[in-house]
Protein backbone atom coordinates (compact mmCIF):
# COMPACT_ATOMS: atom_id res chain seq x y z
CA UNK A 1 0.00 0.00 0.00
CA UNK A 2 1.27 3.45 -0.89
CA UNK A 3 2.18 6.28 1.47
CA UNK A 4 0.40 9.63 1.43
CA UNK A 5 2.45 12.76 2.12
CA UNK A 6 0.92 16.22 2.44
CA UNK A 7 3.01 19.31 1.76
CA UNK A 8 1.48 21.95 4.00
CA UNK A 9 2.05 25.44 5.30
CA UNK A 10 -0.69 28.00 5.94
CA UNK A 11 1.54 30.72 4.51
CA UNK A 12 1.65 31.24 0.76
CA UNK A 13 4.78 31.74 -1.32
CA UNK A 14 6.91 29.19 0.52
CA UNK A 15 7.42 26.75 -2.35
CA UNK A 16 4.76 24.11 -1.64
CA UNK A 17 3.80 23.60 -5.28
CA UNK A 18 7.37 23.77 -6.59
CA UNK A 19 8.37 21.23 -3.96
CA UNK A 20 5.43 18.95 -4.71
CA UNK A 21 6.09 18.68 -8.42
CA UNK A 22 9.88 18.38 -8.18
CA UNK A 23 9.63 15.81 -5.40
CA UNK A 24 7.06 13.88 -7.46
CA UNK A 25 9.35 13.77 -10.48
CA UNK A 26 12.31 12.85 -8.27
CA UNK A 27 10.37 9.88 -6.89
CA UNK A 28 9.23 8.85 -10.37
CA UNK A 29 12.82 9.10 -11.61
CA UNK A 30 13.78 6.61 -8.91
CA UNK A 31 11.20 4.14 -10.18
CA UNK A 32 8.20 4.79 -7.95
CA UNK A 33 4.64 5.19 -9.19
CA UNK A 34 3.48 8.61 -8.02
CA UNK A 35 0.19 10.51 -7.85
CA UNK A 36 0.02 14.26 -7.21
CA UNK A 37 -3.16 15.73 -5.68
CA UNK A 38 -3.91 19.43 -6.17
CA UNK A 39 -6.02 20.54 -3.18
CA UNK A 40 -5.53 24.26 -3.83
CA UNK A 41 -8.34 26.14 -5.66
CA UNK A 42 -5.63 28.35 -7.18
CA UNK A 43 -4.66 25.25 -9.22
CA UNK A 44 -0.96 26.09 -9.29
CA UNK A 45 0.09 22.43 -9.33
CA UNK A 46 -2.33 21.71 -12.16
CA UNK A 47 -0.99 24.61 -14.22
CA UNK A 48 2.62 23.79 -13.32
CA UNK A 49 1.96 20.28 -14.67
CA UNK A 50 0.93 21.69 -18.04
CA UNK A 51 -2.87 21.42 -17.71
CA UNK A 52 -5.59 24.06 -18.12
CA UNK A 53 -7.92 24.04 -15.07
CA UNK A 54 -10.75 25.65 -17.06
CA UNK A 55 -10.71 22.91 -19.69
CA UNK A 56 -10.56 20.18 -17.06
CA UNK A 57 -13.40 21.75 -15.07
CA UNK A 58 -15.57 21.88 -18.21
CA UNK A 59 -14.86 18.15 -18.62
CA UNK A 60 -15.70 17.49 -14.96
CA UNK A 61 -12.17 16.14 -14.48
CA UNK A 62 -11.09 18.03 -11.37
CA UNK A 63 -10.95 16.83 -7.78
CA UNK A 64 -14.11 18.78 -6.90
CA UNK A 65 -16.18 16.30 -8.89
CA UNK A 66 -15.01 13.32 -6.94
CA UNK A 67 -15.04 15.03 -3.53
CA UNK A 68 -18.45 16.65 -3.77
CA UNK A 69 -20.26 14.93 -6.64
CA UNK A 70 -19.09 11.34 -6.08
CA UNK A 71 -17.66 10.97 -9.56
CA UNK A 72 -15.38 7.87 -9.54
CA UNK A 73 -11.88 8.97 -8.62
CA UNK A 74 -10.28 6.86 -11.35
CA UNK A 75 -12.28 8.83 -13.94
CA UNK A 76 -10.69 12.06 -12.68
CA UNK A 77 -7.02 11.04 -12.56
CA UNK A 78 -4.84 12.22 -15.45
CA UNK A 79 -2.66 9.17 -15.95
CA UNK A 80 1.11 9.55 -16.24
CA UNK A 81 4.03 9.13 -13.90
CA UNK A 82 3.59 11.23 -11.95
CA UNK A 83 -0.19 11.21 -12.42
CA UNK A 84 -2.30 14.09 -11.15
CA UNK A 85 -5.67 14.75 -9.58
CA UNK A 86 -6.19 18.25 -10.92
CA UNK A 87 -7.91 21.24 -9.36
CA UNK A 88 -9.76 24.36 -10.47
CA UNK A 89 -11.30 27.43 -8.83
CA UNK A 90 -14.47 25.35 -8.42
CA UNK A 91 -12.77 23.65 -5.48
CA UNK A 92 -13.23 26.87 -3.48
CA UNK A 93 -16.96 26.17 -3.36
CA UNK A 94 -16.27 22.81 -1.71
CA UNK A 95 -15.45 24.56 1.57
CA UNK A 96 -19.04 25.56 2.50
CA UNK A 97 -20.33 22.27 1.07
CA UNK A 98 -17.93 20.24 3.22
CA UNK A 99 -19.12 22.00 6.37
CA UNK A 100 -22.55 20.46 5.85
CA UNK A 101 -21.22 16.88 5.85
CA UNK A 102 -20.94 14.76 9.01
CA UNK A 103 -17.60 13.40 7.76
CA UNK A 104 -16.38 16.81 6.63
CA UNK A 105 -12.73 16.21 7.65
CA UNK A 106 -12.28 12.80 6.03
CA UNK A 107 -13.87 13.02 2.59
CA UNK A 108 -10.51 13.10 0.79
CA UNK A 109 -9.16 10.23 2.90
CA UNK A 110 -12.10 8.01 1.95
CA UNK A 111 -11.61 8.80 -1.75
CA UNK A 112 -7.86 8.20 -1.73
CA UNK A 113 -8.29 4.92 0.14
CA UNK A 114 -9.96 3.58 -3.00
CA UNK A 115 -6.72 3.95 -5.00
CA UNK A 116 -3.99 4.12 -2.36
CA UNK A 117 -2.67 0.65 -3.14
CA UNK A 118 -2.21 1.55 -6.83
CA UNK A 119 0.59 4.06 -6.12
CA UNK A 120 3.84 3.95 -4.20
CA UNK A 121 3.54 7.59 -3.11
CA UNK A 122 0.70 10.11 -3.18
CA UNK A 123 1.73 13.75 -2.69
CA UNK A 124 -0.89 16.34 -1.71
CA UNK A 125 -0.29 20.02 -2.45
CA UNK A 126 -2.27 21.84 0.27
CA UNK A 127 -3.77 25.33 0.00
CA UNK A 128 -2.02 28.20 1.83
CA UNK A 129 -4.56 28.31 4.67
CA UNK A 130 -5.79 26.14 7.54
CA UNK A 131 -9.23 25.47 6.07
CA UNK A 132 -11.23 22.26 5.68
CA UNK A 133 -9.36 21.57 2.45
CA UNK A 134 -6.07 21.50 4.37
CA UNK A 135 -7.65 19.54 7.23
CA UNK A 136 -8.87 16.96 4.71
CA UNK A 137 -5.37 16.73 3.27
CA UNK A 138 -3.76 16.19 6.67
CA UNK A 139 -6.47 13.74 7.71
CA UNK A 140 -5.67 11.66 4.61
CA UNK A 141 -1.90 11.76 5.02
CA UNK A 142 0.53 9.39 6.66
CA UNK A 143 3.15 12.15 6.87
CA UNK A 144 3.45 15.88 6.38
CA UNK A 145 6.38 17.81 4.93
CA UNK A 146 6.44 21.50 5.83
CA UNK A 147 8.07 23.72 3.18
CA UNK A 148 9.12 27.03 4.73
CA UNK A 149 10.81 30.03 3.19
CA UNK A 150 13.93 31.09 5.07
CA UNK A 151 12.52 34.35 6.42
CA UNK A 152 11.13 35.21 9.84
CA UNK A 153 7.53 35.80 8.72
CA UNK A 154 7.44 32.27 7.32
CA UNK A 155 9.02 30.47 10.25
CA UNK A 156 6.80 32.31 12.73
CA UNK A 157 3.80 30.45 11.30
CA UNK A 158 5.21 27.00 12.00
CA UNK A 159 3.99 26.74 15.63
CA UNK A 160 0.38 27.27 14.52
CA UNK A 161 0.69 24.51 11.92
CA UNK A 162 2.35 22.18 14.42
CA UNK A 163 -0.50 22.84 16.84
CA UNK A 164 -3.04 21.96 14.15
CA UNK A 165 -1.16 18.78 13.32
CA UNK A 166 -1.06 17.80 17.00
CA UNK A 167 -4.83 18.25 17.32
CA UNK A 168 -5.41 16.15 14.21
CA UNK A 169 -3.11 13.45 15.57
CA UNK A 170 -5.28 13.25 18.69
CA UNK A 171 -8.73 13.50 17.13
CA UNK A 172 -8.77 12.53 13.47
CA UNK A 173 -5.57 10.92 12.21
CA UNK A 174 -3.54 9.12 14.85
CA UNK A 175 -1.03 7.81 12.28
CA UNK A 176 -0.04 11.29 10.99
CA UNK A 177 3.66 11.94 11.42
CA UNK A 178 5.87 14.91 10.59
CA UNK A 179 8.44 13.78 8.03
CA UNK A 180 10.34 17.03 8.32
CA UNK A 181 10.70 20.71 7.47
CA UNK A 182 12.01 21.73 4.04
CA UNK A 183 13.66 25.18 3.92
CA UNK A 184 13.07 26.84 0.54
CA UNK A 185 13.99 29.97 -1.42
CA UNK A 186 17.29 30.05 0.44
CA UNK A 187 20.00 32.56 -0.42
CA UNK A 188 23.25 31.51 1.28
CA UNK A 189 24.74 35.00 0.77
CA UNK A 190 21.95 36.63 2.77
CA UNK A 191 22.60 36.99 6.51
CA UNK A 192 18.85 37.01 7.22
CA UNK A 193 18.40 33.68 5.41
CA UNK A 194 21.28 32.10 7.31
CA UNK A 195 19.95 33.36 10.65
CA UNK A 196 16.50 31.95 9.87
CA UNK A 197 17.91 28.59 8.81
CA UNK A 198 19.95 28.42 12.00
CA UNK A 199 16.90 29.30 14.12
CA UNK A 200 14.83 26.63 12.37
CA UNK A 201 17.37 23.95 13.17
CA UNK A 202 17.86 25.09 16.76
CA UNK A 203 14.13 25.21 17.51
CA UNK A 204 13.09 21.98 15.78
CA UNK A 205 15.94 19.48 15.71
CA UNK A 206 16.25 16.70 16.73
CA UNK A 207 12.49 16.50 17.43
CA UNK A 208 11.64 17.37 13.82
CA UNK A 209 14.17 16.88 10.99
CA UNK A 210 15.17 19.95 8.98
CA UNK A 211 16.30 18.98 5.48
CA UNK A 212 18.93 20.68 3.36
CA UNK A 213 17.73 24.03 2.06
CA UNK A 214 16.54 24.48 -1.53
CA UNK A 215 18.46 27.41 -3.00
CA UNK A 216 16.60 30.28 -4.57
CA UNK A 217 16.73 30.16 -8.39
CA UNK A 218 14.79 31.78 -11.22
CA UNK A 219 14.96 28.38 -12.96
CA UNK A 220 12.05 27.23 -10.79
CA UNK A 221 9.93 30.14 -12.04
CA UNK A 222 10.95 29.44 -15.64
CA UNK A 223 9.97 25.79 -15.28
CA UNK A 224 6.57 26.76 -13.89
CA UNK A 225 5.93 29.08 -16.84
CA UNK A 226 6.69 26.23 -19.24
CA UNK A 227 4.53 23.72 -17.41
CA UNK A 228 7.36 21.35 -16.50
CA UNK A 229 9.24 20.32 -13.39
CA UNK A 230 12.68 21.86 -12.99
CA UNK A 231 14.04 18.33 -12.74
CA UNK A 232 12.87 17.75 -16.32
CA UNK A 233 13.60 21.12 -17.86
CA UNK A 234 16.73 22.33 -16.07
CA UNK A 235 18.09 19.37 -14.10
CA UNK A 236 21.39 21.08 -13.23
CA UNK A 237 19.63 23.86 -11.30
CA UNK A 238 21.07 24.30 -7.78
CA UNK A 239 18.43 23.00 -5.37
CA UNK A 240 17.18 20.16 -7.55
CA UNK A 241 19.58 17.79 -5.79
CA UNK A 242 17.71 18.47 -2.54
CA UNK A 243 14.52 17.01 -4.01
CA UNK A 244 16.40 13.94 -5.23
CA UNK A 245 17.89 13.52 -1.76
CA UNK A 246 14.48 13.98 -0.13
CA UNK A 247 13.02 11.39 -2.50
CA UNK A 248 15.71 8.95 -1.41
CA UNK A 249 14.91 9.64 2.25
CA UNK A 250 11.23 8.87 1.58
CA UNK A 251 12.15 5.63 -0.18
CA UNK A 252 14.41 4.68 2.73
CA UNK A 253 11.57 5.39 5.15
CA UNK A 254 9.22 3.15 3.18
CA UNK A 255 11.77 0.34 3.16
CA UNK A 256 12.17 0.58 6.94
CA UNK A 257 8.41 0.34 7.41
Amino acid sequence: MGSIIALANQKGGVGKTTSTINLAYSLAKKGLKVLMVDMDPQSSLTIYSGHDPRTLEAQERTIYWTLMKDKPIRDIIIADNPAILASSIQLASAEPELVMLWDSATVLRDKLNEIKDEYDIILIDCPPSLTLLTINSLAAADYVIIPVKTDYLSIMGIPLLLDTIEKLQKRTNTRLGIFGVLPTLYNSRNIHDNDCLSELKQSLEPRIPVFDAVKRSTAFDRSASEGKSTLELLPDTPGVEVYLSLAQAIIHGKEKN
